[in-house]
């Protein structure tokens, strides 16, 4: 049978150099003619993606051989087993593979040839002008699939499991001879492998290889040559979706077009509306390819309506490797499609997905106890993914082994968890889910320059990942799927080479992140100059004191290694104004990460060292220009609208409006939801609101009407990501002026109604100012109106005003405590 015929047709484009396929023939038949092997032996193909890989790989057919291509980044070391293992009669390989494979051999013992194709010229001088494919029921490939324990196991595939494929896929028109395929991913894949090369060769389309991988390579190669199907893995389209949703979404035509053409579904209107998507993939796209782990299903629609159909697909190294897809012009986002019309497909008891059929391997080599444990005694693959069949198509709900088991018996499959926590947000690059502590836990690597660029200080990274982002998902997620614990990671989450998580591994990474971040080991401070300086020595010292870390180092992160948080910062800040004499604010943390790029900054602002001591004190005392309003005409006018309402309608319980004193006071209490202030100030005297200020975040009075009203509400607008020391010191200037504040410790509402952790800054100004704090709970209004309600829902309303508390014996620490339990012990009674 012929699988790849002559013909002057471009068969591969490399770095501008075209190889048509009376060339391909040649050279794969002039590697053929290196090669004294008999059926079924087995040759290693150890190099990059190139041509000659795929001359190789067809030489190899040609001589009835069986190809085992592995991963070209493999250290000497890691290639031992895989030489050992598959024990073959020669080793392909590249210049830039070539020690590697020598290292290997050497430890191996073995004596194997090797052939560097780089330089060999070897052309078939016979008068066969195509490439022989393998027989049948020969074994032609075998790649090698790993678990998460014991060693890689040789997946061994017929020719017939690989036709199997190409048949079911020739019944959606996937390939024609007319395509070109981009060749993006690692060919020891076996997606990658047959999808972007050897099955479009056997079609005669064109394959181009980028000479290297990038951004920018990938848009000129699809734009060059006209690139008409690309296949990638979820993070390629996530990535490239959010850069085209980020546009459209910054304006209010193209995100209006953009809805108009969600419910048109329309891919001709789409194409012209969105011209300029297509027109930055080349303009000639037929479709994508999403494979290697399941895609966000929001990704998928959004493609289509910009007019790129996803054929999102399902399968595994074991099934040669479709077991389902999306056909073309047949597309269902959040499927993986249709099974191959060859296959048989059913969900076990336990919801497992079984495979059998023509594409089923042969076995795993010289493994014949782990071929039974796969494949049952009627011929069932045991996929280890679980699924379900709706409607004829195919849908994964997750991976058997990867399912979270919580303690209260509950699965949750990470995958949806983090896929709809990045559908949500671009303040993140990358987010694992796993359950650590018996709590549900987000591991989240911060995408710092995008939350620069949208202002958001360094000070505040924790803060924004938490309100912003976990707080929005954990919102409408059911109470055992909530996140519970957030961990910020410095580096990527371990992956596979296809971007698949390595879940097995996440624990392991998670303990040596926070080892590293407590113990200071990555970097000792003698491995940078840095170390050395006045500056750093200063600032290390004082951050020493301030959180009781012992290993600081110049390449620490300020939040990620040293947890300084948006308190600590400001104290940062005003120590290095009193020491070094130099003017810092907020907005000068925008680029600055680490403890060593602080140090560069005092040396660029001309600062000189002046030991001072600084505390809390120093800085509420330090002058501050404070516009404060002078009217409470708003915040009467509604307290008075809503007494009605709360008292005699929804029904109300008011106690300790004698702990209430004369003097000012801080007031402190639980935020149970919107009305809390509404029903707060029914506790409080006219004279006493006349001379009491609440806060509120900047982004909560952005139109004009809020900010009249504020304006005259006694509210003081703060933006805690500008100037958070400011904002204190505009506190401590409210109080010091005779004047009560109202302060939420919570910093937000509740969203669950239980009650949460309370800040301290309110103790801060407390214990620095004598100011006693009067807490306060309110009960009920989470019941009313809980956090995303529009309106609130008749219930009777608690409140309490409890007995103050004098700061002068007390920590802060101690203030924020006292606080803290003497609404929570009222509450659970």
């Amino acid at each position: 049978m012929k699988f790849v015929e002559s013909s002057d047709k471009t068969a591969i484009i490399c770095d501008g150099r075209e190889y048509s396929y009376k060339e391909v023939v040649s050279r794969a038949k002039g590697y053929g003619e290196l090669l004294k092997i008999e059926k079924e032996d087995r040759v290693i193909i150890f190099m990059e993606n190139r041509p000659e890989l795929i001359f190789s790989f067809l030489g190899i057919w040609d001589k009835k051989g069986t190809v085992v291509t592995l991963d070209a980044s493999f250290t000497g070391e890691e290639l031992v087993y895989f030489i050992e293992n598959s024990e073959p009669k020669y080793i392909f390989t590249s210049n830039a593979n070539k020690k590697a494979v020598e290292e290997a051999l050497g430890m191996a013992g073995k004596n194997i040839e090797v052939i560097v194709v780089d330089g060999t010229t070897t052309e078939y001088k016979g008068d066969i002008d195509y490439i022989e494919a393998p027989e049948k029921d020969s074994v032609a490939l075998m790649l090698y699939t790993s678990g998460t324990t014991g060693n890689p196991k040789g997946v061994m595939l017929t020719f017939d499991n690989i036709s199997a494929n190409i048949e079911g896929l020739d019944h959606g028109q996937m390939f024609l001879s007319t395509d070109r395929f981009l060749a993006l991913l690692p060919m020891h894949h076996i997606l990658p492998l047959l999808g972007t090369a050897i099955i479009p060769i056997g079609k005669g389309a064109t394959v181009v290889f980028l000479k290297e991988v990038s951004s920018q390579a990938m848009v000129e190669a699809l734009q060059k040559y006209k690139i008409t199907v690309l296949i990638g893995v979820p993070r390629l389209w996530e990535m490239l979706h959010k850069k085209i949703m980020e546009k459209i979404n910054s304006g209010s035509i193209p995100k209006a077009l953009f809805k108009i053409c969600t419910q048109i579904q329309s891919k001709a209107l789409s194409k012209v509306i969105f011209s300029k998507v297509h027109k930055g993939f080349g303009g000639n796209i037929r479709f994508f390819v999403s494979g290697g782990s399941k895609l966000e299903p929001q990704v998928a629609r959004d493609f289509k309506t910009l007019g790129i159909e996803m054929c999102e697909g399902y399968g595994l190294t074991e099934t040669s490797p479709m077991i389902s897809y999306n056909p073309v012009g047949n597309t269902v986002p959040g499927s993986a499609g249709i099974p191959l019309y060859n296959i048989e497909v059913k969900i076990a008891e336990d919801g497992e997905i079984l495979d059998r059929g023509r594409n089923l391997m042969k076995g795993y080599f010289r493994m014949p106890d782990k071929t039974a444990e796969a494949i049952d005694s009627e011929g069932w693959f045991r996929t280890g993914d679980l699924g379900e069949i709706r409607d004829g198509r195919l849908y994964i709900t997750g991976r058997k082994k990867e399912m979270i088991v919580l303690p209260s018996g509950k699965k949750i499959n990470p995958e949806d968890v983090e896929n709809e926590i990045m559908h949500n947000t671009f303040y993140i690059e990358e987010i694992a889910v796993l359950n650590y502590n018996n709590k549900l836990t987000a591991l989240v690597l911060p995408d710092l320059k995008k939350m620069e660029a949208k202002g958001i200080a360094n000070t505040n990274l924790m803060e924004t990942i938490k309100w912003e982002i976990i707080d929005k998902y954990n919102v409408n997620a059911p109470k055992y799927r909530k996140i519970l614990d957030i961990k910020l990671v410095k580096e990527g989450i371990p992956r596979t080479k296809l971007g698949k998580i390595r879940r097995f591994m996440l624990e392991d990474f998670l303990k040596k992140n926070e080892a590293e971040s407590s113990s200071g080991e990555e970097k000792s401070e003698n491995q940078s100059p840095e170390a050395s300086t006045s500056e750093f020595k200063t600032i290390a010292s004082f951050i020493k004191g301030l959180r009781k870390e012992e290993n600081i180092n110049p390449s620490s992160h300020l939040e990620l290694d040293l947890g300084l948080d948006s308190l600590d910062m400001v104290e940062l800040i005003s120590y290095i104004e009193m020491t070094f004499g130099v003017a810092i604010n907020e907005e000068d943390f925008k680029n600055i990460q680490t403890v060593e790029q602080l140090c560069v900054l005092i040396r660029t602002k001309g600062g000189s060292y002046s030991q001072e001591n600084v505390d809390w004190k120093t800085i509420l005392t330090q002058p501050v220009e404070v516009d404060i309003p002078e009217s409470a005409a708003s915040i009467k006018f509604f307290k008075t609208l809503t007494t009605p309402l709360l008292r005699y309608y929804f029904g109300m319980d008011r106690e300790g409006a004698e702990n209430i004193p004369e003097k000012p006071v801080i007031f402190a209490g639980n935020h149970q939801s919107l009305l809390d202030i509404f029903i707060l100030n029914q506790m409080l005297p006219n004279k006493k609101i006349d001379n009491t200020y609440y806060l509120a975040i900047s982004t909560q009075v952005a139109s004009p009407i809020r900010k009249f009203l504020a304006r005259h509400g006694n509210v003081l607008v703060i933006d805690i990501n500008k100037n958070l020391k400011q904002t204190i010191q505009v506190m401590a200037q409210v109080l010091k002026s005779g004047k009560n504040l109202v302060i939420f410790p919570e910093g937000a509402r509740t969203r669950d109604g239980e009650l949460q952790e309370f800040k301290k800054a309110f103790a801060i100004l407390s214990k620095e100012l004598g100011i006693s704090v009067v807490p306060f709970g309110i009960d009920g209004a989470y019941a009313s109106m809980p956090f995303g309600s529009k309106f609130p829902k008749k219930h009777r309303f608690s409140i309490k005003m409890f007995p103050e508390i004098d700061p002068q014996n007390l920590t802060v620490d101690g203030i924020v405590e006292k606080t803290r339990d003497t609404i929570k012990n009222w509450l659970e009674q």
